[in-house]
């Protein structure tokens, strides 16, 4: 027993080298900006910063600056700012009055690129339309369609070799030497083998690729390699294509397989080959990271379990379904299976219940729609699953070979979907939308914008124009916000003054609703105008 514990602790060990101690909480958002969206400053600022709601990669961001004429602004690299590198920032020149958009793309630590754009506004003279500026500039640099189908067609070939050659390796090892020395089970170990060291090998070339923004030709571009082969999901692939190499060599050893040494070292490969894939993909959003590695690990494994052994009895030798050659192998797995199928259902839920944010929102994204279709799919796996056992009880191995093959093939299917699931982001786009109304009364014209415009904190401009003019200035604003809905009664806005009749202030909204706003222009003193409206937040 003790060569199992070493082997597993040397695999553990590799999958600590690949979960970094720093917490995350979901998929990468942008939580704010300075300056924030929309906000119309005095003065220039001396810096872009973007906070976000986990770590970024940031030697992988881009932040570029264009003035409203649609020209670039010359602005500093990209550098992570605090010890959870979840703030980016980038140093800007001196600069003049007018608007400015800020485009940004980040790669988040599960591999996903992500990217936005925002205006603001130096001074208050200006008459350019933001939002065509922010149309034309906004729409972000994204890779080529060849290096999204490519890195998604080395996803698939990555999970379907790994559990070719686990599968393989553990029902095989279990089999007499006749069935495990037969050429279709060594073929079965080969082909598990290279397709996963090809499909890693291309999966790090395509990610490369990916979060530059850049052609099929970059994915064999070794300058791009470079930018992130110290990212967590770079770091992972390169792992992983080590252990590709260390499973072909246990392959082309075999023939030891009974020995202590091959044993070790197939147990360990096999730990830290499954600690791979959460550690580049959604897992490592998640936190506490270590635990949700760890459960999508389990998951992985008990996916190997299950569909290896199918595809071994499907592509292998044809004793494996006939005479009692085989019959102890396939008892044991139709027993393992029994245990492997509840604990795959368990942890697909508790990751898709962590990584949505709730199962009730599964159909509103991409990636939940894919799931419930791998679920569906995996339902009837099960049912089938559940033929071929009662088959074999009542009528022997030979009468499961059909349902065997259906579950092989539906199996598959998973994989496929599992590979889909990877590339897409488990949260849907921010809701928040920059809140912009103008309002007029008595002659008082007032403009207001509230940023991110979201549940929780914001920040709030107000800019007055009196009956006199934008160059006649007001005795004072004050604000407070309410909603009536959940009886949550008038909260005072704290506004100061940013200039000539330009106050903002930080706003709170504590839950989803209609908020009530209420602004009270003092045009001079003992003269006041009252502004309402309502501030829809979702």
């Amino acid at each position: 027993m003790s060569r199992w514990r070493v082997a597993l602790v040397g695999g553990l060990a590799v999958a600590a080298a690949l979960v970094p101690a720093a917490p995350v909480a979901a998929h990468a958002g942008l939580d704010s900006s300075t300056p924030a969206a929309s906000s119309v400053l005095e003065e220039a600022p001396d810096s872009i910063v973007l906070d976000f709601d986990e770590a970024v990669e940031a030697p992988l961001a881009t932040i570029e600056v264009f003035d409203q004429a649609r020209a670039p602004v010359e602005v500093g690299p990209p550098e992570a700012v605090g010890s959870d590198a979840s703030i980016v920032t980038a140093d800007l020149p001196d600069l003049g009055d007018g608007v400015y958009v800020v485009v940004w793309r980040v790669t988040s630590v599960d591999g996903h690129v992500v990217d936005g754009a925002f205006s603001f506004q130096i001074g208050t003279d200006s008459d350019v339309d933001v939002d065509a500026l922010l149309a034309e500039l906004g729409n972000g640099a994204s890779a080529s369609p060849a290096v999204e189908r490519t890195l998604a067609i080395a996803r698939l070939l990555a999970y379907v070799g790994l559990v070719l050659v686990l599968g393989a390796m553990l029902w095989a090892g279990m089999a007499t030497e006749r069935l495990a020395a037969a050429g279709s089970t060594r073929g079965m170990l080969w082909s598990g083998a290279v397709l996963f060291g090809v499909g890693s090998l291309v999966q790090f070339g395509a990610q490369a690729a990916y979060v530059a923004a850049g052609t099929a030709g970059d994915m064999v571009d070794p300058s791009a390699w470079g930018r992130i082969d110290q990212t967590a999901t770079g770091r992972a692939l390169l792992v992983r294509i080590v252990l590709a190499v260390v499973l072909a060599v246990l392959v082309a050893q075999w023939a030891r397989r009974a020995t202590a040494w091959w044993r070790s070292v197939a147990v360990a490969a096999a730990v830290a080959a499954l600690v791979t894939f959460p550690a580049g993909g959604h897992a490592a959003a998640l936190t506490p990271r270590a635990v949700w590695t760890a459960v999508d690990a389990i998951h992985l494994a008990a996916v190997v379990v299950w569909l290896g052994g199918l595809l071994l009895f499907t592509i292998g030798a044809p004793a494996w379904l006939r005479g009692d050659e085989a019959a102890p192998v396939v008892r044991r797995f139709s027993t393992a299976s029994a245990v492997a199928v509840p604990v795959l259902v368990l942890t697909g839920l508790a990751q898709a219940n962590r990584l949505s944010g709730g199962l009730g929102n599964l159909t509103d994204t991409t990636w939940g729609r894919t799931l419930l279709a791998k679920v569906s799919v995996v339902v009837v796996l099960v049912a089938v699953a559940g033929v071929s056992r009662w088959l074999l009880r009542s009528s022997g191995r030979a009468s499961i070979r059909r349902t065997v093959a259906a579950e092989a093939v539906l199996g598959i299917v998973v994989l496929a979907l599992s590979a889909g699931l990877v590339g897409e982001s488990p949260q849907g786009p921010s809701e928040r939308q920059v809140f912009t109304t103008s309002l007029a009364s008595a002659g008082v014209i007032v403009d207001v914008t509230i940023t991110p415009g979201g549940v929780g904190q914001n920040e709030m401009h107000v800019i007055v124009t009196p009956p006199g003019g934008s160059l006649t200035p007001v005795a004072g604003v004050t604000a407070r916000v309410s909603l009536p809905e959940e009886e949550i009664p008038d909260a005072p806005v704290d506004l100061v003054a940013e200039g000539a009749n330009h106050y903002s202030g930080p706003v709170s909204f504590a839950l989803p609703g209609v908020w009530t706003l209420e602004l009270i222009i003092e045009v001079s003193p003992g003269n006041s105008v009252l502004v309402v409206t309502e501030v829809p937040l979702t």
